[in-house]
């Protein structure tokens, strides 16, 4: 019975330990942002990774008088290596804690190394058990990752909590789509091998500015996306798409008027015809909301709300064709067409080499039916006067 006793004591104590490699708060340095670069410069570090980690700084107290903003609420630390884990040792040797990556929120890359491919990187944190398939992924242009994720402005003060914060925002207009970790890596592992990641870049040097797609192909950056395009894009991918904006220009009284239709909302419909080559039918329904008319003294009368709808009928499918030509140029089909048929018919899918021919010479048909349902105007502002 002792015996039985101590074995119940000791297991008990099993159970209640700690964590054996827990470390105090104020041993660790909390990454939230990460810049990845090639390094560019004429040195021997040249063609090597650059790594920069963002720290917030814990502020004490912010007391009465404290001016908001006066200070820095984050450190930047860069390192270069040749691969990602040489690069954070480096960065270890700068700072007295150990880097601590539980709660990174973004990865932001620069376009020169997405472009010679993102193999390493996405190896590197799939292995890194402290790295969570949340985070996001960014691409940016015309600066370094490291200038990016360095960047302060009023509106910015900790850049990697402000990407956090424009990709959790509801209702944002489609110019962009938020991507994760596990996004892209399921949508890489597709028949197409094909992704997409958002862009961002400092417009004029003052203002973050997040729009428009990078295309990938087995990890490379192939192709771009403008904001335009991620309209369509979204919609082939999810087959719907929300809180899109269009602008029309129709024929008032002889005088060209802009009009803006808001909250657009398209669903698709696609089908195959199995021929050789393939043939894709996209029959998409749309509805959507005038929101602006050039001049307050335009009625916004029936034949005007018919003329608008003909008018985006045509330019959607236009915009349709152009975003499906430029894929088909650069052979990557990034909206899960092939795989979905690929499902339903691995037989035919197979005999359309669609690596190589398959996609790049598909016909696609596309037809639009565009409803406005709401034209916003309250009153005619117009209105003629009458004599007393």
């Amino acid at each position: 019975m002792k015996r039985v006793r101590f074995l119940l004591v000791l297991f008990c104590c099993v159970l209640l330990s700690s964590c054996v490699d827990a470390r105090e708060i104020d041993h660790r340095s909390m990454i939230v942002g990460m810049g990845l670069d090639l390094e560019q410069s004429d040195s021997e570090d040249q063609g090597k990774i650059k790594l920069t980690v963002q720290i917030p700084i814990l502020l004490s107290g912010g007391g009465e008088g404290n001016i908001s903003g006066a200070v820095k609420e984050f450190e930047t630390f860069t390192a270069t290596g040749e691969t990602i884990l040489d690069a954070v040792a480096e960065i270890e040797a700068m700072t007295p804690t150990v880097l601590f990556f539980g709660h990174l929120k973004v990865i932001t890359i620069g376009d020169v190394l997405a472009k010679q491919g993102l193999d390493q990187v996405i190896d590197f944190f799939d292995r890194l058990p402290q790295v969570a398939n949340q985070i996001f992924l960014l691409i940016i242009e015309d600066v370094t990752a490291e200038e990016f994720i360095s960047f302060e402005s009023p509106l910015v003060s900790l850049p990697a909590l402000y990407l956090n914060r424009f990709f959790q925002a509801d209702q944002k207009i489609a110019r962009t789509k938020d991507v994760k970790l596990f996004e892209y890596r399921r949508d890489a592992n597709m028949i197409s091998g094909a992704s997409t990641l958002p862009l961002a870049r400092i417009n004029g040097g003052k203002k973050i500015v997040i729009e428009g797609m990078g295309v990938f192909e087995d990890h490379k950056l192939v192709a771009k996306l403008t904001s335009q395009e991620v309209v369509i894009n979204e919609l082939l991918k999810n087959n719907k798409v929300h809180n899109s904006n269009f602008t029309t220009k129709v024929n008032v009284d002889g005088k060209e008027e802009q009009i803006s239709i808001s909250r657009g909302r398209l669903k698709v419909k696609i089908g195959y015809e199995k021929k050789d080559p393939l043939t894709i039918n996209l029959q998409i329904k749309g509805k959507g909301e005038i929101s602006e008319v050039g001049s307050i003294r335009v009625r916004v009368s029936n034949e005007l709300v018919k003329q608008v709808g003909e008018n985006l009928e045509e330019e959607i499918t236009d915009l349709v064709r152009k975003t499906i030509r430029k894929m088909q140029e650069k052979n990557v089909e990034p909206w899960l067409l092939g795989h979905r048929l690929w499902a339903m018919d691995p037989k035919f899918f197979d005999s359309l080499d669609w690596e190589k021919t398959g996609w790049r010479e598909s016909n696609i048909n596309v037809s639009v039916d565009f409803e406005i349902v709401h034209t916003g105007q309250k009153s005619y502002l117009s209105k003629t006067k009458i004599g007393r």
